[in-house]
């Protein structure tokens, strides 16, 4: 699999999103805070593009400050 429905286990998913610890990948899972993830058989995945979602979801905009 290549591209954004690539899936990634939480070790790999931790490093796409800048290093975020497995167990906080697994906090936010309880939570229902993270990023969308699936399963496939017992094992919990995250698609590439649903971790670039997320992290548009952080984006903060700065508007433009007026001058004068």
């Amino acid at each position: 699999m290549a591209g954004e429905n690539e899936l990634l286990p939480p070790s790999a998913a931790g490093k796409y999103l800048g290093g975020v610890p497995v167990d906080t990948l697994r906090w936010w899972r309880w939570r229902r805070t993270g990023p969308t993830f699936c399963r496939v058989g017992r094992r919990v995945m995250y698609r590439r593009s649903d971790l670039d979602n997320f992290i548009r979801r952080g984006e903060v905009h700065v508007a433009e400050a007026a001058n004068g």
